[in-house]
């Protein structure tokens, strides 16, 4: 608990281009969750699982952010049942929650993709193949690599899915978020608004396809207009979009072959 007293989890950053700021995971806290994740995991597929409800008291966080599991009760090999990998991650979802006001902060501001990762665990109604979603939630990646990720994520739906499966790039279209404001959110952001009014040849509009090229237009530029932090801007102007994209490649069954595994650091 000393690392969590000493080393704030939740961070408020400024959202550059406008006067607001913005609540989200610091990278150790996304870090963090993600290797307790992750020692749940290789459990389970060892054919293991707690046999007591993790606590707080069980996790050791060192001064660098390195995680152990200590004092907890391990099942012996055999099989596991859907229900006992469900319970493992219910108790992560409260020692999350735990470490995160223990480090003074409001649960009330949680980013909306980190709740949804919380929730996800919390409500207990995932399935094995979830799994995978979870410990590779986007919620949980280090802000340096998420350009790398979006531009992955929008490769596999928009021209690998294009080619291959038109029906599953339109239904994951059909379920990105920010259908009706997006266009005037990126208006209003003067640092984003600087590639909106630079593509007069293709104006942008209200679609989800053009949603999608103005993010990947700014990110393959990011330095165009000497903006080095713009990744943390379109995340706190567009927190779900990202969770949503990974969310329906999973519901599609194409989001294991993305490689997104491999983006963690």
């Amino acid at each position: 608990m000393s690392y969590a007293k000493e080393n704030p989890m939740l961070i408020q950053v400024p959202v550059l281009g406008t006067a607001r700021k913005f609540w989200r995971l610091s990278d150790k806290a996304t870090r963090i969750s993600r290797k307790l994740a992750l020692i749940l995991r290789s459990l389970h597929s060892n054919g293991r699982y707690l046999t007591a409800p993790l606590k707080v008291s069980n996790v050791f966080i060192g001064s660098s952010g390195s995680v152990k599991l200590r004092g907890v009760s391990v099942s012996a090999k055999g099989f596991i049942s859907i229900e006992r990998v469900r319970d493992d991650y219910k108790h992560l979802f409260k020692v999350l929650i735990s470490l995160i006001q223990t480090s003074g902060g409001d649960i009330a501001n949680l980013p909306p993709d980190y709740r949804e990762f919380l929730m996800l665990m919390g409500r207990g109604t995932f399935t094995m193949q979830d799994e995978f979603l979870i410990v590779n939630h986007v919620a949980l990646l280090p802000m340096e690599n998420r350009t790398e990720v979006f531009l992955m994520l929008h490769d596999r739906i928009v021209n690998y899915l294009g080619r291959t499966d038109p029906a599953k790039k339109k239904r994951i279209l059909r379920n990105l978020p920010y259908k009706k404001d997006w266009l005037d959110t990126a208006r209003a952001n003067a640092e984003i608004n600087q590639w909106v009014v630079s593509n007069v040849q293709k104006e942008y509009r209200r679609n989800p396809n053009d949603l999608l090229r103005l993010n990947r237009n700014v990110r393959c530029h990011p330095h165009e207009y000497n903006n080095d932090d713009i990744e943390e801007t379109l995340y706190c102007e567009w927190p779900e979009l990202l969770m949503a994209m990974e969310k329906m490649l999973h519901s599609v069954g194409e989001l294991v072959d993305t490689g997104i595994a491999n983006k963690f650091g």
